[in-house]
């Protein structure tokens, strides 16, 4: 984009971030998660409200200042105003480091996914507008916000939202403000926070970080509540489409001492040695490529093959797969195949559970490479044989198929694809450190005296075919709007076996 646009919205940032101010109470509050014990009761989880900063002679307004940032800023900011709502770019001009590694990030990445926007565009059409900032509030919090995507209705009569990807704040998705405007959590659920509009915050909030700008230190922004805000994510219908920060509170990784305690910065924003800005001293840091398990699927997006690199290792960390030969049952050749969580502080897989997958793909050769057994194949289509009608061509075709994952339903029992359509859900997830597995018992007399290789591969991917395959039928996605998705083998186990 060309400076003189970015200027005219830095303009107009200005202005809008004063709306901020009245978007909730920023008291302390609390919510409620679930209890540790996993059962029906909940436990109060408190949160702070941390005052804004004022800093000089305490007449700085609590609104953004009049006058914008400089366009062509060179890291020098008047410490002494609020500086409203910068942009990525902005922040980047001091914080290279930090910026370089959003801009490749899953953060930077949640407002340009073309299978969110299409999602997006569908469930504004099929709810007739009433799904509204459900998505947005959370994908591109700041433009939600800041009252940059309204819905209407076009010519034809259908409802659609406007989505201005010249804007920094709708394009950037969840950016350097979302996070560190933060002031207060008011749950852990749906993007129930509230923003300040004329301080940043940080770890530290120290001297040297208020010549630059207001800043305050902030216990929200390390906590894991702050992360809980849109990683916990109940639809208007009240299905229960994301879990991530309850499994995660319900886990051992909230422990009751530091020593087993490891929030989602931890893992996601792992530690390292650098300097904060490009002439500041060399001191404890974290990453900003807030790994987890997606990938971008669109040409050109900044350091993809690092950040599917950081992807692979991640997944290759989080599960122990086990195959072995068990006592024959009733006749049949006993295959028993395991996969334990490891590592994890949620489930496996979490998040958007019903578009992610897992499943283990299991093949029984004969010594020459022959094929006499097979599991968790994919169909012509690429899409796993699931049971479901509309799932696969062969729905019925692996009776035997082993995947973790969740399935949307709506109020009359039926599956559904899209999360606005579930009025429930049912899960089949694997818990921090638990094991699951299946016993495929097969025919004996198929294998008899003969040396076979048992091979099992615990697979991943982000979306199944079907869903994809049903935003391009219905005219919402582009056929050539996506690279291929990425099947990542998470483990292979190999045994071999001659049966008798």
């Amino acid at each position: 984009m060309a400076s003189s646009q970015w200027h005219r919205w830095l303009c107009g940032l200005c202005v809008w971030g004063s709306l901020l101010i009245g978007m909730g109470a920023f008291g302390s509050c609390t919510s409620t998660n679930p209890a540790k014990d996993g059962g029906g009761s909940n436990e109060p989880v408190k949160t702070e409200s941390i005052p804004d900063r004022k800093v000089a002679d305490d007449k700085t307004p609590e609104t953004p200042a009049e006058k914008p940032v400089n366009p062509d800023v060179k890291g020098v900011i008047d410490a002494h105003k609020a500086v409203g709502l910068l942009t990525p770019e902005q922040c980047g001009t001091c914080h290279k480091q930090h910026y370089e590694e959003w801009r490749g990030s899953m953060h930077s990445y949640a407002a340009k996914d073309p299978v969110f926007l299409a999602m997006l565009a569908k469930g504004i059409a099929d709810t007739k507008g009433k799904l509204d900032q459900f998505c947005v509030q959370c994908h591109a919090p700041m433009a939600s916000r800041l009252k940059l995507t309204p819905v209407s209705q076009n010519s034809k009569g259908v409802h659609e939202m406007k989505f201005d990807m010249t804007n920094p704040m709708v394009a950037h998705g969840v950016q350097c403000v979302t996070c560190h405007n933060m002031k207060s959590v008011e749950a852990t659920l749906n993007a129930k926070f509230t923003l300040s509009a004329s301080t940043y915050y940080g770890p530290t909030g120290s001297a040297a970080a208020n010549k630059a700008h207001p800043m305050a230190k902030s216990s929200v922004l390390q906590s894991s509540l702050m992360c809980g805000t849109c990683h916990n994510v109940v639809n208007p219908k009240g299905a229960l489409l994301e879990n991530t920060f309850s499994e995660w509170y319900a886990s051992d990784f909230n422990g009751d001492t530091p020593e087993k305690t490891k929030r989602c910065q931890d893992c996601h924003m792992p530690e390292y040695q650098g300097k904060i800005t490009v002439d500041g001293p060399v001191r404890t840091l974290h990453r900003h490529y807030f790994v987890g398990v997606d990938q971008a699927l669109i040409k050109n997006f900044p350091k993809k093959e690092e950040q599917a690199n950081l992807v692979k290792k991640l997944l290759q960390s989080c599960a122990v797969l086990h195959v072995e030969r068990r006592p024959d049952a009733e006749g049949k050749l006993s295959i028993f195949v395991s996969v334990k969580s490891i590592n994890n502080g949620h489930n496996l897989p979490s998040g958007s559970t019903a578009d992610r997958q897992v499943w283990v793909h299991l093949t029984i050769k004969d010594e020459q490479g022959a094929l006499l057994y097979e599991s968790g194949m994919m169909d012509k289509n690429g899409d796993l044989m699931d049971r479901v009608t509309g799932h696969s061509v062969t729905p019925k075709g692996d009776p035997h198929l082993l995947m973790f994952g969740q399935f949307l339903f709506d109020e009359a029992g039926n599956h559904v694809t899209f999360p606005w359509e579930a009025a429930r859900t049912e899960d089949n997830l694997i818990a921090p450190g638990q094991t699951k597995w299946r016993e495929y018992l097969l025919p004996k007399d198929k294998f008899l005296n003969k040396t076979v290789t048992v091979e099992a591969v615990l697979n991943y991917r982000t979306f199944p075919p079907f869903l994809i395959r049903k935003l391009i039928e219905e005219g919402y996605l582009k056929k050539d709007a996506l690279e291929p998705i990425p099947v990542v083998e998470m483990a292979r186990k190999k045994i071999q076996l001659t049966i008798r």
